[in-house]
This record gives structure tokens, sequence and C-alpha cells, in this order.
């Protein structure tokens, strides 16, 4: 039992682990008690003041004001479905937090 977590820790000490790899963006609507979760792989844009995440093939677009925490999502189905806007409005509190842990996972660790 013990080799098993002697080896267990070894493993773990070995495997490189970023700060901000597997943290989502967590955000909530204002109107109705809905989350959205966004991923690093998601985000298409940054600057000091806006991030923007897209899924769904473009047809949804989220913007987030660092800033002020606030998100816009807005949805759009259309070509194979009859043309539906959808606008949502809500926040997103940890925005600048999982932004810079995003950023840290780019910095060379020495081995």
């Amino acid at each position: 039992m013990r080799l098993i977590a002697l080896l267990f820790s070894a493993l773990m000490l070995a495997l490189p682990v970023k700060a901000g790899e597997s943290l989502p963006l967590k955000c909530e609507l204002l109107e109705t008690p809905d989350q959205f979760w966004f991923y690093r792989e998601q985000m298409v844009y940054q600057s000091e003041q806006f991030a923007i995440f897209h899924n769904f093939k473009g047809r949804v677009v989220t913007q987030v004001d660092v800033k002020t925490n606030e998100l816009i999502r807005t949805t759009y189905l259309g070509d194979s479905y009859t043309p539906k806007y959808q606008i949502l409005m809500g926040r997103c509190p940890t925005i600048a937090h999982v932004l810079e842990m995003w950023q840290l996972d780019d910095v060379p660790m020495d081995n």
C-alpha cells in the first residue's frame, strides 16, 4: 500500500500542472438563475478592457467587460433555422482572476 502511495506521489510531481488549465470562467445571468461556464479554448479575443468568447461555431458570442464584470451574450440562429436573435445580460465576478490564471499557463516554468 505504501509503495502505491509513493508511486502515485512521484507521478503527481512529475506531471506538469498549469495554474489555470482547467479553471473555467463562471458567469451568471441577471434576470434568471442560469449560469454559463466558459473555458480558455472558447476565448477568441482579449484586451485590457474586454474578453470575447464564442461557441456553436460562432453563433453564440459573449463579450465580458473585464473592468465592470458585465456580460453580454448574443445568440443568432439563422441559415437552416428561422432567424432569431437572443441577447442576455449577466455578470462574471471572477473574470480578472480567471484571465490572470490563464495567462500564467503561458509562462514557462523551470523543471
